[in-house]
This record gives structure tokens, C-alpha cells and sequence, in this order.
């Protein structure tokens, strides 16, 4: 048989040494995420969670992880031109044999999704909302309060969320009997798998509405507007987001209230760059002011401050103003200000400027000039 250029190592995100229980490990990490279960009526999960069972049927068993080492299939008599013969799994129950570990696996995957197909009805949270917020440069460097609309669902107060007429007695559903679970058969490359899944005509509620409410129809919910103040911290960022727990929809199974997440985007600076916590400017400065020194009003987050500089400072110079920068969030201080000089030259002079230029510049001494010297003395040695 040729090889079927499964990567089943690849499926399972394990590397090729991986211990058998590394591999159990894995697989049942992923058969957790991937289950049925969670995904009703997704082909994709479905298809995921075939190719998660076929790499652990083979990984899984000793001899079939060495024979597809080997020859790229789990098939024994891969190699020698034969193609086997019978129930690849064994007879009997498929999940039989060397696959039998696969019972005690989904066992404890249900136990670990609370139960699900034996006990009583799910609670599920309502869905959150999502809502975009454009904040300035500086409320999002000192915090700010908004206040925003949101369309939402809330809970029917005429039947307190039952979906039932004035709250009246619901039934138990006759389909599912109250547990909010139903069993659903599904072909696999195993055979016929049976799986739990919330019932759909109680929506896991495990009761169904006698008379439904006249104000939400039964669904126990209203959608309105109303208006949120959202408190801004000091130093939020772009594209962070602020959740207001259990500020989202109401539930349609009695769970709690979903969240109301809110994304930020920050308008820019026109002068100064944010980086973290502190804040970044380039300075373009005359190199008359370089030479001679001289004061230059540069901006702060707080407003504008007078800056020194120094005569014969360089080009690319740096200056920190420490605490000049934006408050860290939900911590105490602030981050700097980051000043980097940028020495600009005169794109032309007039013939009275380079007569000046030409007299100062055989006024100074070659050796004033620390780095020219240093490269004229490294170019005569060459």
C-alpha cells in the first residue's frame, strides 16, 4: 500500500518523539476543542475532529505508529505489496482492540464539558457586544469619560425572562425530558458514532413554553437603546479593549449577561510619536542653534516646554525628560519624553552668508573636529 501522506504527528502537534502519553495528552486536548458537541451543524469541526481520531487510531497503538514510521501507512502489510484484508479496527465494536482507550477518553472529555447528555439543562451566557470608540490623542493619555448607544437585549420583564405568559409554569420538554440533551448518531471512519447535543426544540432548556408572552413572543428577551458611560483609563492605547463584564445581551437560557467590549482607536499626535509609555520627538533644529546654543519650545503631553540646548551640540543628540511621557495604565507614573536632535543645514546662502561660512571656517583648528581628524589620520595610514 502506498503511503496516504497524512502528517498524523502534524494533526496532533506532537513531534515524532513524542511519549504515548504525550500523544493521549494531545489527543484529548483537541478532541475536547473539536468535539461535536460544541460545534453543532459545523462541517469544518466535523472534518477536524475525523482527521484528530484517524492520527490517534494509528499513533495511538505501538504497532501501527511504527509500521507508519516505517512506510507513511499503519497498514501491516504495507511494504511487502499486500493490502490486508477485513475490518482494519477489528470486528466487532470499533472502537474495539487496540482503539479501546478511546472509551475511557470520551468519557473523560464529557465529564470535563460539565456532563453534557446527563445531567440537566446548559446554562449559556448571552453574546457579547462589540463597539468601536475613537478617543483624542490627549483623552486617551489622561482618561475621559464617554458616553455611548448601544442596542442590546434585556431581559422581558413581563415574564422575567421565562419567554412564558406572566411568567406561568413551563413544561418539561417532551423530546429531551427535561435534561436538555439529545442523542444524535453520526458516521465516522469508525462506524456509527454516538454524541449528545443540545436539544433544539427546548434550546437546552430542558423546559418548553405552554403560552408564550405577548411582549417578546416567548424569547424572553426585548431589544432597546440605552446609553452607557464608559470611564477611560489614563494611558489606554490603539486597538486595546476595555470589557464591561455582564454589560452585554441577556441570555435566552437563564445564564449571565454577556460583555460589552469596547474598541479603542487613538487619533495620532501631528508632532509626537507614542511609543508604550513614552513619548518620541524628532527635533529639527538651524545648526546655528547647534553651534551656538539657544532655547526651542517643543510640546508635552501636559503642553509646551521651553528646551535648552547646549552650544556645539551634535547631530542625533538625545534628551530624556523623565516623567514627560503618558501615564502607565493602571499603574503608578509615567514614561518619558524621548527629544532626538536633527541638525538641518541651509538648502543655499547668499554671497555674503558664505563669505562668513568660508572666514569662520579657517578660524577653527582641523583638530576641533574630533571625528574628521580621526578619519583623516585612519586615510593617511591607507
Amino acid at each position: 500500500m502506498m503511503p496516504n501522506n497524512k502528517d498524523y504527528y502534524g494533526i496532533l502537534g506532537v513531534s515524532k518523539s513524542a511519549s504515548q502519553d504525550e500523544i493521549k495528552s494531545a489527543y484529548r486536548k483537541l478532541a475536547k476543542q473539536y468535539h461535536p458537541d460544541l460545534h453543532p451543524g459545523d462541517e469544518a469541526c466535523a472534518q477536524k475532529f475525523k482527521e484528530i481520531n484517524e492520527a490517534y487510531e494509528v499513533l495511538g497503538d505501538e504497532n501501527k505508529r511504527s509500521n507508519y514510521d516505517q512506510y507513511g501507512t499503519a497498514d501491516p502489510n504495507a511494504g511487502f505489496g499486500g493490502f490486508g484484508g477485513g475490518n482494519p479496527f477489528g470486528s466487532g465494536n470499533p472502537f474495539g482492540g487496540s482503539f479501546s482507550g478511546f472509551g475511557d477518553i470520551f468519557e473523560d472529555i464529557f465529564s470535563q464539558m460539565g456532563g453534557r447528555g446527563r445531567t440537566s439543562s446548559v446554562s449559556i451566557p448571552g453574546e457579547n457586544i462589540s463597539v468601536n470608540i475613537n478617543l483624542s490623542f490627549k483623552e486617551a493619555v489622561f482618561g475621559c469619560e464617554k458616553t455611548i448607544n448601544i442596542t442590546k437585549l434585556n431581559k422581558c420583564s413581563a415574564c422575567s425572562g421565562t419567554g412564558a405568559k406572566g411568567g406561568t409554569e413551563l413544561a418539561t420538554c417532551p423530546d429531551c425530558h427535561g435534561t436538555g440533551q439529545m442523542r444524535y448518531t453520526q458516521n465516522s471512519i469508525f462506524g456509527q458514532v454516538v454524541t449528545t447535543g443540545p436539544c433544539k426544540t427546548c434550546n437546552a432548556t430542558g423546559k418548553i413554553i405552554k403560552v408564550k408572552c405577548e411582549a417578546c413572543s416567548g424569547k424572553g428577551t426585548i431589544k432597546s437603546t440605552e446609553s452607557v458611560t464608559i470611564k477611560i483609563p489614563a494611558g489606554i492605547d490603539n486597538d486595546q479593549v476595555i470589557t464591561m463584564r455582564g454589560r452585554g445581551n441577556a441570555s435566552v437560557r437563564n445564564g449571565p449577561n454577556g460583555d460589552l467590549l469596547i474598541n479603542v482607536s487613538v487619533a495620532s499626535h501631528p508632532i509626537l510619536e507614542r511609543k508604550g509609555f513614552d513619548l518620541l520627538l524628532d527635533l529639527p533644529i538651524p545648526f546655528t542653534t547647534a553651534y551656538l546654543g539657544g532655547k526651542v519650545m517643543i510640546p508635552t503631553a501636559d503642553g509646551e516646554y521651553e528646551l535648552t540646548i547646549p552650544s556645539l551640540t551634535q547631530p542625533n543628540t538625545i534628551f530624556k525628560l523623565k516623567g514627560k511621557g503618558v501615564p502607565k495604565l493602571q499603574r503608578d507614573g509615567r514614561g518619558d519624553l524621548v527629544v532626538t536632535v536633527r541638525v538641518e543645514m541651509p538648502k543655499e546662502f547668499s554671497k555674503k552668508e558664505k563669505e562668513l561660512i568660508e572666514s569662520l571656517q579657517n578660524s577653527i583648528s582641523p583638530n576641533a573636529y574630533k571625528n574628521v581628524k580621526s578619519y583623516q589620520e585612519k586615510m593617511q595610514k591607507l
